[in-house]
Parts: C-alpha cells; sequence; structure tokens
C-alpha cells in the first residue's frame, strides 16, 4: 500500500463507495478505498436505477459516461401476467424530451467500472482491492479512526488512520457489525429469490418491453433488460441479454451447479414455453427489509446497504445507494473543506436512515407486495393502482413524485 493515512477511509468497493469517493476526489480530499475483494465482482447484482438519481450523477460529471453504456429505458415499468398480457403500464420519461429522464438499466458490474475509470482523473483518491477491514478503533475525543485490515494476498496485517469513514461494504458490513450496530427489520423467509442472467430476445420473441413485473402468485418475478447484449456489447450488437429474477422454495439443494439445473427446467414458464435460450448464470440471494439502528457513531458513517436493505423489486436498494453516497459526499466536503461544524455529519446520517423507513421501505414493500398478494386486501389495492395507471393521466407523476422523496435533501 502507498497510502496509510487519509482524510477519508471508505470501506467497500461498490458503486455507492466508489460513488463517495469520486464526490470527495472531486473537491480534492484525500481518500482511500478499501475492498476485500481483489476486483469488482461480476455477479447478478443490480440493474435497474429510478430517475431520482439522475440529477445526482449529472452533478458528479459521469452520467454523459453511463449513458453511453446504459440502455435508456423512456418506456418506463410494465405489470404483465404470466401470459405476457399487459396490466398496467408506468411511462417514466417522457420519449420526447432532449434530456433524458427515465429509467436507466446497466449491470452493477459495469456502473462500478465506469466510476473506477472516472476516478482516475483525482490522483488524492486510492482504491485498493484485496484488503479487508477487520477491526475499528474510534475513541471518544479522538480526530482519527483506526481501522484494521488484512491483506488477501497474504494475510498480513495494515494499519489505517483516517479522521472520517465511511462503510458501504453491503448487507453483512462489518463495519456495522465492529460498532455494534443492530440490523432492524426482517428477511422475507418463505421464499429464496434467483437471478438469472440470460441471452433471450424478449421484445422479438414475448412482444415485452425492456422491464417487465409478472404478477402471479407463484411465478411472479421481474424481466429486465441488463443494457447489454451477448459478450457484454452494448445494445443491439447481438442477442439481448436479460436478467430474470424469480423465487423457489428456501429448503431446495443449494450447490451451484443444482440453482443452474433447476433455472433451465423453471425458466420456460415466462417464455411460453420456449427453451431457446441461453443461461448465463444463477444465483441466489436473500432478500431483506432491514435498516441499522443507527446510522453514525463518532466519525464512522453507514450508507448503502450497510445502512438499508429492501427487495429489489423497482430497483430501489441501488438507487437508494447512489443517494447515499451524493449525500455524504456533499456532507463531508462542507465539513473537511469548509469547516462547517460535524453535526452536519449526523444530521445527513439520520436524514438517508428516516428516508428510507419513510420513503423507499415503503415503495419497495408496496412494489413487491404488488406482484404476489392475492389476499383481498392486496388484490383490490393493487386493481386501484393498476386502474389509475390505466386512466388517470397525470397518475405517473404522483407515482414519480414519491420515488423522488428517497432524495429531497442532498446536503449540497
Amino acid at each position: 500500500m502507498s497510502k496509510t493515512r487519509a482524510t477519508v477511509c471508505i470501506v467497500g468497493g461498490g458503486p455507492v463507495g466508489l460513488l463517495t469517493a469520486l464526490r470527495l476526489g472531486q473537491a480534492g480530499i484525500d481518500t482511500l478505498v478499501v475492498e476485500a475483494h481483489d476486483s469488482i465482482l461480476p455477479t447478478t447484482r443490480a440493474v435497474v436505477y429510478m430517475p431520482v438519481i439522475i440529477p445526482a450523477l449529472t452533478k458528479l460529471g459521469i452520467f454523459e459516461s453511463i449513458k453511453r453504456e446504459a440502455y435508456l429505458n423512456k418506456e418506463g415499468i410494465t405489470w404483465r401476467d404470466l401470459e405476457g398480457k399487459s396490466l398496467a403500464k408506468l411511462p417514466l420519461g417522457d420519449k420526447h424530451d432532449d434530456e433524458f429522464g427515465g429509467v436507466l438499466l446497466l449491470g452493477q458490474y459495469k456502473l462500478a467500472m465506469i466510476i473506477l475509470e472516472e476516478l482516475e482523473k483525482y490522483p488524492c483518491v486510492e482504491v485498493h482491492f484485496g484488503l479487508r477491514c477487520c477491526g475499528i478503533e474510534d475513541v471518544t475525543g479522538s480526530e482519527a479512526v483506526k481501522l484494521l485490515c488484512s491483506r488477501r494476498s497474504d494475510n498480513a496485517d495494515e494499519i489505517i488512520h483516517a479522521e472520517y469513514v465511511v462503510g458501504t461494504d453491503g448487507a453483512n458490513s462489518a463495519v456495522r457489525r465492529m460498532l455494534c450496530i443492530q440490523s432492524e427489520g426482517f428477511t422475507y423467509s418463505d421464499w429464496k429469490m434467483i437471478g438469472t442472467d440470460i441471452l433471450y430476445d424478449f421484445v422479438g420473441e414475448e412482444g415485452y418491453t425492456p422491464l417487465n413485473f409478472i404478477v402471479h402468485p407463484e411465478h411472479w418475478a421481474v424481466i429486465a433488460y441488463t443494457g447489454q447484449d451477448e459478450g457484454g456489447g452494448p445494445s443491439g450488437t447481438g442477442i439481448p441479454q436479460y436478467r430474470v429474477a424469480y423465487v423457489e422454495k428456501p429448503d431446495l439443494p443449494s450447490a451451484p451447479e443444482e440453482y443452474l439445473e433447476r433455472a433451465q427446467k423453471r425458466l420456460p414458464v415466462w417464455m411460453n414455453g420456449s427453451k431457446n435460450f441461453k443461461l448465463l448464470r444463477a444465483e441466489p440471494y436473500i432478500n431483506s427489509q432491514k435498516v441499522a439502528s443507527q446510522a453514525i457513531k463518532g466519525r464512522v458513517m453507514l450508507a448503502g446497504d450497510a445502512l438499508h436493505s429492501n427487495n429489489p423489486i423497482g430497483g430501489l436498494g441501488l438507487t437508494s445507494g447512489i443517494a447515499d453516497a451524493f449525500c455524504f459526499g456533499n456532507a463531508l466536503t462542507r465539513v473537511i473543506k469548509h469547516g462547517e461544524s460535524q453535526r452536519l455529519l449526523t444530521e445527513c446520517a439520520n436524514s438517508r436512515r428516516q428516508t428510507w423507513i419513510e420513503a423507499t421501505n415503503m415503495l419497495s414493500q408496496a412494489n413487491i407486495s404488488r406482484l404476489y398478494g392475492f389476499d383481498q386486501k392486496t388484490t383490490t389495492a393493487r386493481e386501484a393502482f393498476f386502474e389509475k395507471l390505466r386512466t388517470d393521466s397525470a397518475f405517473p407523476s404522483v407515482v414519480r413524485a414519491g420515488m423522488d422523496k428517497m432524495m429531497t435533501d442532498t446536503f449540497e
């Protein structure tokens, strides 16, 4: 390592941590990012980003680079039954606008790589992979936090000193646990979600739109274009790559090859029985609605999934995390560069936690129950929601305004 002291140390090198580092780098703040894995992982993670974060990405100067790689979905969301019939549509982004304001479709891996490349412009930021944070000492009254990290390559210890630490290391955050901060909420235990990436033309073969929610008590699913075609190429260069996320019983065998075998048999359910697709990967992931009991402790803050986690229906997880990154980056800049009170960091942390509780959590739970809930109350609410989308031209603006509540204060 060339840097063992930094003004800010960010633990976790995913998009949330890297975007926080980007904002700090643009302000000339000495920043170190440590990531436990040896590289950015190309796993089946986020792929959908709601319009609320587009202004933040624009202000960070990275939106144009993202637009070149992402699929710009101007059609919004379509809810369908299992046969593919459209039940309702939520348009997000006017097709005739000169400035895109719709839904970004881009794999999390590609997003992280774009940010990582952008960070090369800022020598005050260093990113170190293969370095796991395994100890934090934040002494009350001290102006520095000490972190103990372990090098993946040789298991050697490294000590890092930082004035501030931001934990962006995911739902199983080691930073949160080392601070003895409990995660409160619940995990969906009746089913296990499987994320699959496949090569299949849902638009051409099934008449689907790029982002689809399947409503069904058993076979509910999300079918979303990943923004890339076969081989990782841009849209229009080959067979489209789609993410199909569905659920299965939680007690089924869990070997990697068994997930693939079951996915191969299950996927034709959403293709009218067709088997003319190529399965690239099938991976399980846990879904929870949880939030840390506190978002800041001393000079250590939590952001992204380390602070809050929710089901992925509607793409609100990383959307919310990107909002966190922008807000924390702005608040830290004001404190470090402009000498504002550290109380601003507490205000920002509490705001991001409360925003998740009052906005993101409510939206994401409504999104998921709308897909598989068939009791009288949920069915009535779903039909009322769909009817408004079908008949009230002003209603999409109301829905979008609800999403915008995910970032009402940017702390700029």
